[in-house]
């Protein structure tokens, strides 16, 4: 009788688990880093860090819960967070054919202006949004500052996105603060992504452009922030975190005192490994000035899946780093190898 009970139980919960729409995703990176830093000083070191990804999805209808989960332990501060990070929190739903979702998360470095506001991570955001005649129109608003849980009517924004001959065409507007104007797509095998955030501050304005095309077995491409003056292009008030995680640039355009950043990319296939070559320079944000210089950058990798599952990424890089109270500059360079395993 007590083998029945313990059966029936165990079919129960089986039952269950098999009733709920859950799942598990994530990845996995373990990166080794020789580091040469320039200086007064040379110093050389070798370090390492560990990094486990993990989002978990909750489904039930046209509903979904998403927690999204950082966990690190680096060899030295190569990482701003070491430990748990819960980096997204939120809900997605339908209320009478409005999309909505709310609760924390970034908007990404791929969407409209995420390249010049580093992605916007926010806490308790709330976006809801709709199609009308062939057009995507929203509304966005999130809370006051990191640690509010005020929502905050000035960081409102409203946008609207359609697709114009052969282009996506984006507006998003936030009053008496900034309008982004986008427009990606391709034209006669030119590829581009071109995003203009017009400032009501002056000297504010921002313009981003990625440009590519194909020549043969050659992907080509440059790109480029410009602002008018130093620390425009900038992750914005409000943010939970800072993203870092463009999409374009091997160096961050974010850092404090730079006005923008230009790079030329050249990306092939050998043999089944992606290589691809990133050089650019990095914009100091005071002309004439002994702080702030244009600092140059290279970076160069080779990316290779394995029999195993997992995937070796071999990345060099070598740059300029200027300080801020002087024109000196010293050279860096930075051997990473990166083992990745997705799941």
């Amino acid at each position: 009788m007590k083998k029945q009970l313990i059966a029936a139980a165990v079919a129960a919960s089986m039952s269950a688990v098999a009733m709920a729409d859950i799942s598990i995703t994530g990845n996995a990176n373990y990166e080794y880093f020789h580091n040469t830093v320039g200086g007064a000083t040379e110093k050389t070191d070798n370090t390492a860090d560990t990094e486990v990804n993990l989002t978990v999805v909750g489904k039930t209808g046209d509903s979904s819960v998403v927690a999204n989960f950082e966990m690190t332990r680096a060899s030295t501060d190569q990482d701003a967070t070491t430990g748990v990070n819960v980096e997204d929190l939120y809900i997605t739903t339908k209320v009478a054919g409005l999309n909505i979702k709310a609760g924390d998360y970034a908007s990404g470095t791929t969407a409209l202006g995420g390249e010049i506001d580093n992605g916007s991570r926010v806490y308790n955001k709330m976006d809801i949004s709709t199609t009308l005649g062939g057009a995507k129109v929203g509304y966005a608003v999130n809370a006051a500052g990191s640690g509010d849980d005020e929502l905050n009517g000035s960081d409102a924004a409203v946008y609207a996105s359609m697709p114009i001959a052969g282009m996506n065409v984006s507006i998003k507007d936030q009053s008496d603060s900034y309008t982004i104007l986008g427009v990606s797509g391709e034209q006669s095998g030119i590829s581009f992504r071109i995003e203009n955030k017009d400032s009501d501050s002056a000297n504010s304005d921002v313009l981003f452009y990625d440009l590519g095309t194909k020549i043969g077995d050659l992907s080509i491409s440059y790109a480029a922030i410009d602002a008018d003056a130093a620390n425009t292009a900038s992750s914005g008030s409000g943010n939970l975190i800072g993203e870092d995680d463009s999409t374009v640039f091997a160096q961050d355009a974010h850092d404090t005192g730079l006005k923008g950043i230009n790079q030329m990319t050249i990306a092939t296939s050998v043999d089944g490994t992606a290589v691809k070559l990133r050089a650019g320079t990095r914009q100091g944000g005071t002309a004439g000035s002994t702080a702030y210089q244009d600092a140059d950058f290279m970076e160069v990798s080779a990316s290779r899946p394995l029999a195993s599952g997992a995937t070796m990424t071999v990345t060099y890089s070598d740059w300029e780093n200027v300080a801020a109270t002087t024109a000196t500059k010293y050279d860096n360079q930075t051997l990473e190898i990166d083992l990745s395993v997705k799941f």
